[in-house]
C-alpha cells in the first residue's frame, strides 16, 4: 500500500505531469471504484486540472476551487501515465485522456478491488479527510501533539501510529521502520511511554519519512508512478533475517490480519514477541 513518503512523490510527480493539461474524456471502467455521483465526473471535461494536493494518503487533482478528484490507492492500486492507444488492461479502473493523446490511469491488480474515488466540491466531503489527523511532517505535529494524544490511551504503539485519525499517512511498513528506529516495542502502550519515549519516536517518525521520500524520488525518477520497490527498509518484510544492527534474526509476529516485523533485541528486550495467530485459532 503506497504509504506517505511514495504520496509525496507521486503528488510531485503528477503536479509536473498532469497540472494545466485539458481533460478530453473520463471513462469509469469499473463503476465500483467511483464513490459518488454528484458532480458528475463528466463535469470535469474540457477543464485543466490546476493543482495537485495531498492529504494522509488521498492525493486530490483538482480542476477548480469546486471541482476536486480524491483517490485513495487503497492496498495495491497505482498510477500509469502513457499513450492514449496503449492497450486498456483488465486491471484498469479509471481512465483520464488529456488532449494530447496521453492518459492518467488508476490500475489495480487482483482479485480485490479496494480503490476508491471521489468527484466532490471539497475534499472535506470525503469522511476519511474530514476526520484524518495531523501531518507528521508539518509544523502542527510536535512533541506536545504526541504527548496530548498518548495521554491515557490505552493501544498499542503500532496500533496508534497507523491511527489516521491521530498521524496521517504512515502505514504498517513505514511503522515498522519507525519503531525499529525508536527501539520500541510495536506492542508497547503509550499511554505508558516517558517523555523521552515520545521525544524519541517524534524524532523517528520525522526522520524516518523523510529520509525514505529521498530515497524514492531517486527511484521514480520523474517518470514513473508504480510502488516503490522498498528495498531499504530494514525490518518490513525481512522476517529470517539478521537484524542490520544486532544481528539477532527479524521476528514476525500477525494481528488482525496485520503481519508486524520487529527485532526481538532492538525493541523487545530480548523477548520474542508472542504471535497472536498462535492462541487465537486455539
Amino acid at each position: 500500500m503506497p504509504e506517505l513518503p511514495e504520496l509525496v512523490v507521486m503528488r510531485e510527480i503528477l503536479e509536473e505531469r498532469v497540472v494545466g493539461r485539458s481533460i478530453a474524456s473520463i471513462r469509469v471502467m469499473r463503476p465500483g471504484i467511483l464513490k459518488t455521483v454528484d458532480p458528475d465526473t463528466q463535469l470535469l471535461v474540457g477543464r485543466p486540472f490546476r493543482s495537485v494536493s495531498r492529504r494522509g494518503k488521498h492525493l486530490v487533482l483538482s480542476c477548480d476551487d469546486d471541482l476536486h478528484l480524491v483517490i485513495h490507492l487503497m492496498r495495491s492500486g497505482r498510477l500509469v501515465i502513457c499513450g492514449a492507444d496503449t492497450r486498456v488492461t483488465k486491471a484498469t479502473g479509471f481512465v483520464i485522456r488529456f488532449d494530447d493523446g496521453e492518459d492518467l490511469r488508476v490500475v489495480e491488480n487482483g482479485s480485490v478491488k479496494m480503490v476508491k474515488i471521489h468527484a466532490v466540491r471539497d475534499p472535506e466531503d470525503v469522511g476519511w479527510i474530514a476526520g484524518a489527523g495531523v501531518e507528521p511532517l508539518s509544523d502542527r505535529f510536535t512533541v506536545e501533539c504526541l504527548v496530548d494524544a498518548f495521554s491515557g490511551l490505552r493501544r498499542q504503539a503500532k496500533k496508534a501510529i497507523t491511527d489516521q485519525s491521530m498521524i496521517v499517512g504512515i502505514g504498517t511498513a513505514y511503522a515498522d521502520e519507525i519503531l525499529f528506529a525508536a527501539r520500541m516495542s510495536p506492542i508497547r502502550y503509550v499511554s505508558m511511554l516517558t517523555r523521552e519515549e515520545i521525544v524519541t519516536l517524534h524524532t523517528e517518525i520525522i526522520r524516518v519519512l523523510s529520509e525514505a521520500i529521498e530515497v524514492i524520488r531517486t527511484q521514480f525518477a520523474g517518470v514513473m508512478l508504480a510502488e516503490s520497490i522498498r528495498d531499504f527498509l530494514k525490518v518490513h518484510k525481512r522476517s529470517g533475517e539478521p537484524c542490520p544492527v544486532c544481528g539477532t534474526l527479524i521476528g514476525e509476529i500477525r494481528y488482525a490480519q496485520k503481519r508486524t516485523y520487529y527485532c526481538p533485541t532492538c525493541q523487545a528486550a530480548g523477548t520474542v514477541l508472542r504471535d497472536r495467530r498462535s492462541w487465537l485459532t486455539r
